[in-house]
């Protein structure tokens, strides 16, 4: 079966002598394996658009007893070449796709997902500010996705509202913030500052991830909010650990 599909190069990996086995995010059949036979030869045009976080077009031949599919054409639709002078703009990137990754079961499509996905890369390519902003909208909508969107304006345990003011207590594994009341009642609590409450409902109400991009948070603020979003990730997707991106980024 012949497939034609815009992907996402998640990542890739040299195989033999000339060629090159890659992992994209398509919106026809969801995360697969593909192999470019003489994609490494300086005269294959395949090469050139299997990057990392390249938007593509894709042309698969997809045989579903084999694991590993041939793509013979690739053309690139947005090149993300720009993000590689710029640290901010590569980690928010690169974490994205990590994500996208460790969610995604081979061949279960998600348009929902893709489309997150690409609006991502091109707002984190285009954000003139604060690219990282747009990896937190994609950190709280892809929870959304894969069914733990956290309740941020209400309590995970009793459903009381829940008011901006003063520090706010999130159980990582409950589903989201805990009242006053239900905050007494067990362990295990991570305090999140008036600051950054306001900031994840602002990010979680936006409608997209370049109008995240125009938020202006100050380092610390930013800090919080990355590390409560990377706390709740790892309690609620399974055999998530510390992404690679984020360990060689935070060390430069």
């Amino acid at each position: 079966m012949i497939v034609t599909t815009d992907a996402v190069v998640l990542r890739t990996m040299k195989y033999r002598e000339s060629s090159r086995i890659a992992v994209l995010y398509t919106s026809a059949l969801g995360k697969i394996s593909v192999i470019a036979k003489g994609a490494r030869d300086g005269k294959s045009r395949l090469g050139g658009g299997l990057q990392p976080m390249n938007l593509v077009s894709a042309v698969l031949y997809v045989r579903e007893t084999r694991e590993l599919q041939l793509i013979t054409q690739c053309d690139v639709l947005a090149p993300m070449h720009a993000l590689g002078g710029d640290l901010d703009r590569m980690g928010a990137a690169m974490a994205a796709l990590e994500l996208t990754d460790a969610v995604s079961p081979p061949g279960e499509p998600s348009g929902e997902l893709f489309d997150l996905l690409r609006a991502t890369l091109g707002a984190v390519s285009a954000a003139t500010n604060q690219p990282g902003n747009a990896l937190y909208y994609f950190e709280l909508h892809l929870l959304g996705l894969i069914g733990f969107r956290p309740l941020l304006t209400s309590c995970a345990s009793c459903g009381a509202a829940v008011e901006p003011e003063g520090r706010a207590e999130m159980r990582m594994g409950h589903g989201g913030i805990l009242c006053r009341d239900c905050s007494r009642k067990g362990p295990s609590l991570e305090a999140v500052s008036p600051a950054a409450l306001a900031a994840l409902r602002r990010l979680q109400e936006s409608a997209d991830p370049a109008s995240a991009t125009r938020m202006v948070m100050e380092p610390p603020l930013r800090g919080e909010i990355a590390l409560v979003l990377r706390r709740y990730l790892l309690a609620h997707v399974e055999g998530l650990r510390t992404l690679r991106s984020e360990a060689v980024f935070s060390s430069l």
